[in-house]
C-alpha cells in the first residue's frame, strides 16, 4: 500500500469519526478505539486534525459535537449522551438531602436525572424553572414542588428572563444543583451557552446557602460562552468515577466538596 492510499484511508476514517460523533454528540477517546479498530496514538491524531478542522471539539480523554462546546445540544440529544452517569450523579444529589429541605433543580439534562429519583425524598419542596422536570417530578408522584414562569428557552427546555429573575428574588435555597455546559478548573469557573439562563442561575446561586454543581466528567473542557460563577462560588461538584485522574487530582486541590458517583 502507497502512502496515497494509506492517506485516503485516513481521510475516510477521520470522516466517519466526525459522523460518529455527530450522532452520539460525545464519546472517549478508548470507545474510539475500540470502535474503529486502532491504536489510540492514531485516533488522537485523527481527533487533532478534526478538531483542526473545526469538525469536532476535543475533551480531556475524548471528543464531543462541536455543537456541544459553542452551545448546548437540545435536550433530547443531550439526554442520550452519559445516560448511566447521570443517573449516578441523580441518585448521588438525592442521598445527600436530609429529606426537608427546599431544593432548587437547574434546567439540564442531569438535574432531570435528580428528578428521577426525587420521590425517594418526598418531604423535600423542590422549585425549578424547568419544565420537563416539572413534568418529570409530576409523573413520579411529587407534589411538593413549584415551577417558576417566564420567557421560555427552547434549547433547555426551560423558563428564564425577567419574570423569571423577579420570582427568584423572593425565594431562598437550603441547596441548589446546577448544571453547567463547561467546568473550567484553569480559571476555576463554570459555565453556560445561554446569557439568559446565565442570569438565572446567579440568582440561584445567590439565595442558596448549598451550591453543588453537577456535571458528568464530559463537561470538564474550557470555558462556554458565558460564564455563571467562579469555585470560590459554590460548594462543591458532583461528577462521575470516569472523570480524567488528572481532572480529579485539579479539583481536590480546591476548597470544593467532591463527590464521585
Amino acid at each position: 500500500m502507497n502512502m496515497s492510499d494509506t492517506f485516503e484511508l485516513a481521510e475516510v476514517r477521520r470522516g466517519k469519526v466526525a459522523d460518529l460523533v455527530a450522532s452520539r454528540g460525545a464519546m472517549t477517546l478508548r470507545d474510539l478505539c475500540d470502535h474503529f479498530g486502532v491504536s489510540e496514538a492514531t485516533m488522537r491524531r485523527d481527533l487533532q486534525t478534526l478538531d483542526k478542522e473545526g469538525r469536532v471539539a476535543r475533551t480531556h480523554g475524548g471528543v464531543m459535537r462541536k455543537a456541544s462546546v459553542i452551545g448546548d445540544l437540545p435536550n433530547d440529544q443531550r439526554k442520550m449522551v452519559g445516560a448511566d452517569e447521570k443517573r449516578r450523579i441523580g441518585l448521588a444529589a438525592i442521598n445527600l438531602l436530609d429529606g426537608d429541605e427546599v431544593v432548587f433543580l437547574d434546567a439540564g439534562t442531569t438535574a432531570h436525572a435528580i428528578a428521577v429519583q426525587a420521590a425517594k425524598k418526598p418531604k423535600c419542596t423542590y422549585v425549578t424553572t424547568s419544565l420537563g422536570i416539572a413534568q418529570k417530578l409530576q409523573s413520579n408522584g411529587v407534589s411538593n414542588f413549584y415551577l417558576i414562569g417566564g420567557a421560555y428557552e427552547p434549547i433547555n427546555d426551560s423558563f428564564a428572563g425577567s419574570l423569571a429573575i423577579e420570582a427568584l428574588r423572593t425565594l431562598s435555597f437550603d441547596i441548589a444543583f446546577i448544571c453547567c455546559t463547561a467546568i473550567d478548573l484553569k480559571s476555576r469557573s463554570i459555565s453556560v451557552a445561554s446569557e439568559a439562563y446565565s442570569q438565572v442561575q446567579k440568582e440561584v446561586l445567590a439565595t442558596s446557602r448549598t451550591k453543588f454543581v453537577i456535571a458528568d466528567h464530559r463537561k470538564f473542557k474550557p470555558s462556554a460562552f458565558m460564564r455563571t460563577a467562579k469555585f470560590s462560588q459554590i460548594s462543591g461538584i458532583i461528577t462521575n468515577q470516569e472523570i480524567h485522574t488528572d481532572d480529579l487530582d485539579a479539583l481536590r486541590q480546591t476548597k470544593l466538596d467532591v463527590v464521585l458517583a
